[in-house]
């Protein structure tokens, strides 16, 4: 449960040359208890959140920590109705992911899903997600993400709720 995850998720950093740092730390759930935890802004870290259509199809939604997910958004981009879609339960994302909710990594789960990946999640220096167990999580340049998303073949879109797109634009004039 989950471990399998985290040595996949090693196994290709190290497969990429890439440089994550490796954090142990109490177990968290909620992406708000695992910023405070990691001692990391909320905006850096990636939630990655599990849907479907009900009908067997699968999409995990990779958004910053600090958005909500469009499920209208969601369903465009995977080909469902906008009405079918709901995030999976708790048993179906250990189903599918192989981990507990709140320690789904962005990417490297037991089933291969569609990655939708939110572009702003680019904006931030570096990027915080936990990596298959509540209690483990790696920090990484975003650049180095953005190589590793390329090479899994995510579908980069807007997926975040257009009332946070709003906040977060703000937020930019605001930091200029």
């Amino acid at each position: 449960m989950g471990v399998e995850e985290v040595e996949r998720i090693k196994k290709l950093f190290f497969q990429l040359k890439l440089h994550p740092e490796y954090l142990e730390h109490e177990p968290v759930v909620t992406s708000h208890d695992a910023a405070k935890t990691r001692g990391f802004g909320l905006k850096q870290g990636i939630k990655a959140i599990l849907f479907t259509d009900g009908a067997g199809h699968w999409a995990i939604a990779d958004v910053p920590a600090d958005q909500r997910v469009s499920e209208k958004s969601v369903a465009l981009a995977a080909g469902w109705a906008k009405n079918a879609i709901r995030m999976a339960t708790p048993h179906e994302v250990m189903e599918i992911t192989g981990c507990e909710v709140g320690a789904v990594p962005p990417f490297g789960h037991k089933t291969t899903v569609p990655l939708l990946v939110d572009r702003t999640i680019f904006d931030n220096e570096e990027s915080a997600f936990n990596i298959g167990l509540r209690t483990s999580s790696a920090r990484v340049k975003t650049f180095e993400m953005k190589k590793l998303f390329e090479k899994v073949g995510v579908i980069e879109g807007n997926f975040i709720k257009e009332k946070d797109v709003k906040n977060v634009i703000n937020s930019v004039i605001k930091d200029e």
